[in-house]
């Protein structure tokens, strides 16, 4: 039942059907008195919900409602929510995918009348398109986070999206190396200027803008940590001025193979450099973000192997600041340019597959060292508390089911150390 509200709670009361109810008056719209409701299966967690509320009637971004629609509302909460939260490039893509898979099917519709049918249907919609089942779960993925935050301000009194089944996507199947592989690529990389880069990879499985990311101060050989605090991206620019401008360029390669005549050949060669110009004028830059989750901060012991790795490092970057004299920049980072100067992610692609080449071992991603250093530490036994730890995964659930692969292999083992135990 019902009881007395706190000051500043607003009305909140306990419905027949056993949920609990909050409303606060928005005021008077078309001639009519408005109210916005809120619900939580506990008392708590209506109250919380109409904090949020007040907080955004306070702040003016609450809507009017009935005329809001669901590109409006989306606009809104990319600014005044996911902007606030998220980092540069994912916010960016969040944005992307609204504009381009959201808004031309759901954008129109009133949001307060958005039903799981159209949901749905938006989604086979994109899936006939083309598109993958993996963009269309991110894309239903940010539309159920949007519509959370919906119900959060009382905007809607429920998240359509998440009665709405998402679409299987099949499992990547990850390329770990072998021991000897791992042992081969580290043999050949010792005379790579990036040796200690692969190393750290491979051995502690940080993420490749994890490890672009680190400075000298982040770690202490003689003690044998390294402390996860920042990841390097490229980002920013005028994404809006770039978009028209990456689709000419796409458009005039395409003509550039087939163009008839010299004078044909050259004025589209003389457009593709107007076009490298301007992207240029407002092109992305390395910038340093926060780690990808909170669980991504965290600190790593390191192995001997790293250790010597990466005090042959030391030494090999002095001498290149030396060489570099008044052009090195300094910026305290552990992998660098041979100027000092952040590494491009595409220019280490570019090694590591030469590396592999070299190594004469298949080729995979750069993020598949992370998936080695994981797979083996399973393979040795290390329990995958620590693991989720050491690679910074934000739940239990991700790392189980990621390197579910080597799970089986493990419970064999735990069952004949089991039947060794009762047997004797």
């Amino acid at each position: 039942m019902s009881r007395r509200r706190s000051k500043g709670e607003g009305s909140i009361s306990l419905r027949k059907d056993g949920r609990w109810a909050a409303r606060i008056s928005t005021g008077y719209h078309a001639g009519k008195r408005t109210r916005r409701w809120v619900y939580g299966e506990t008392r708590a967690d209506v109250v919380a919900k109409l904090r949020d509320l007040l907080h955004a009637q306070e702040q003016g971004s609450l809507p009017a409602p009935g005329r809001l629609t669901v590109e409006k509302f989306l606009l809104r909460w990319l600014e005044d929510s996911a902007k606030q939260r998220l980092r540069p490039r994912t916010f960016d893509s969040y944005a992307q995918v609204i504009r381009l898979h959201v808004v031309p099917t759901l954008g129109p519709v009133p949001l307060q009348k958005l039903r799981p049918q159209q949901v749905q249907a938006w989604l086979n919609g994109l899936q006939r398109a083309g598109l993958t089942p993996r963009t269309c779960q991110y894309a239903r993925a940010i539309l159920r986070s949007a519509l959370a935050q919906a119900v959060r301000w009382g905007t809607v009194a429920r998240n359509v999206a998440t009665v709405v089944d998402p679409p299987r996507v099949p499992r990547h199947e990850i390329a770990p190396l072998q021991p000897e592989q791992a042992r081969s690529l580290i043999e050949h990389a010792k005379e790579h200027r990036l040796s200690a880069l692969f190393t750290v990879a491979l051995a502690l499985g940080l993420r490749q803008g994890e490890a672009l990311g680190l400075q000298w101060n982040d770690i202490d050989i003689e003690a044998g940590t390294l402390n996860v605090r920042r990841a390097l991206q490229r980002f920013g620019g005028d994404s809006a001025a770039r978009r028209p401008l990456l689709a000419e360029r796409k458009r005039l390669r395409k003509l550039l193979p087939e163009a008839e005549g010299t004078e044909a050949r050259a004025l589209l060669l003389q457009q593709l450099t107007e076009i490298r110009a301007k992207l240029k004028a407002i092109k992305t830059s390395p910038q340093f973000v926060e780690p990808k989750s909170t669980r991504s901060r965290r600190t790593v012991a390191l192995p001997d192997v790293v250790k010597s790795a990466l005090r042959a490092h030391r030494v090999k970057q002095l001498e290149e600041r030396l060489s570099a004299g008044k052009h090195w920049r300094e910026m305290g980072l552990v992998f660098t340019t041979t100027i000092g100067t952040p590494i491009e992610p595409s220019n280490l692609t570019k090694e590591f597959q030469q590396l592999l080449t070299t190594a004469g071992l298949q080729h995979i991603r750069f993020h598949d060292l992370r998936h080695t250093a994981a797979t083996f530490l399973l393979a040795q036994g290390v329990d995958p508390r620590t693991i989720m730890e050491t690679l910074g995964h934000s739940q239990i659930s991700l790392t189980l089911n990621t390197y579910s692969h080597v799970l089986p292999t493990l419970q064999r083992d735990a069952a004949e150390r089991m039947n060794r135990l009762l047997m004797g």
